[in-house]
């Protein structure tokens, strides 16, 4: 294995978790799967948070980035769940922050089409394509999930514009359940589409939090990208090392994911 992709025995930066404490579910069982948690992980997804962070601090608001999106993430869970829209979410998070009405209208109207600006501007996170092409090319089934209000077939055009020679297994988002990680039943959803058990089955994802839920649900977990407290059972240094990780597993042979409930990037 590289020297940068690291395993829990020797621990990530800032993390001692132990082997035996990162490896709930063990790690014999051959692999068939990856799940992706895609923003942050495949994609870079801080871009309109660091545009909105730079604008309200120009209108006097101080907060530092780690700060603002937490605090923003926690406005965007009922959006994520479908349960609430995404532009009161944005105008009480803004007014929280202590902006008055006539500011939170002009940049209700500007990132309304920064935010179309941006999202054509997203790019794969360095090393995501070829690495993921490698994984195909191991006969790894691939999967993408994401916290979001878009519905999985949206999620499936924005990753088909940024991998555009590539196809997941399966696409699933947290709107269509109605329920965001950490929640088991996300990462249950998941395990079902691709019809494996959680210890034959890789999480990676950059959120503390979630990959936290993935652990507590018996899979395997890779934390790339990530805070220094995230717990799991590898560390990515490049995401290029996921690659190296996968050729030391067993593999099991591939299967169809169901094809009703999972879906697909066509090309």
């Amino acid at each position: 294995m590289s020297g940068l992709a690291k395993d829990a025995g020797r621990g990530a930066p800032g993390n001692t978790a132990s082997a035996a404490e990162a490896q709930p579910g063990g790690s014999a069982a051959p692999v068939g799967a990856i799940i992706f948690d895609a923003p942050d992980v495949l994609y870079d997804a801080t871009l309109w948070r660091r545009w909105l962070l730079q604008l309200v601090g120009r209108l006097g608001i101080r907060l530092e980035y780690t700060d603002f999106q937490q605090a923003w993430e926690a406005h965007l869970v009922d959006v994520h769940r479908g349960r609430r829209e995404y532009t009161e979410a944005l105008e009480t998070f803004l007014l929280e922050l202590g902006l008055g009405w006539a500011q939170v209208d002009e940049i209700e109207a500007a990132s309304r089409i920064q935010r179309q600006n941006l999202e054509i501007g997203v790019r794969p996170l360095p090393g995501v394509a070829r690495t993921i092409d490698e994984l195909q090319g191991l006969g790894l089934a691939l999967a993408a999930w994401a916290d979001s209000p878009l519905v999985a077939g949206k999620l499936v055009e924005r990753l088909g514009r940024l991998l555009p020679h590539l196809q997941f297994d399966a696409v699933l988002t947290s709107v269509e359940l109605e329920s965001t990680q950490p929640a088991a039943q996300c990462y249950r959803a998941m395990l079902d589409l691709l019809g494996l058990a959680p210890a034959q089955t890789v999480y990676v994802g950059h959120d503390t939090v979630h990959l936290a839920g993935a652990r507590c649900c018996g899979l395997r977990t890779v934390a790339f990208n990530h805070a220094p407290a995230a717990k799991a059972d590898h560390y990515l240094t490049r995401f290029e090392d996921l690659a190296t990780l996968a050729r030391s597993w067993a593999v099991l042979p591939r299967r169809s994911p169901d094809a009703t409930a999972s879906s697909q990037l066509s090309h």
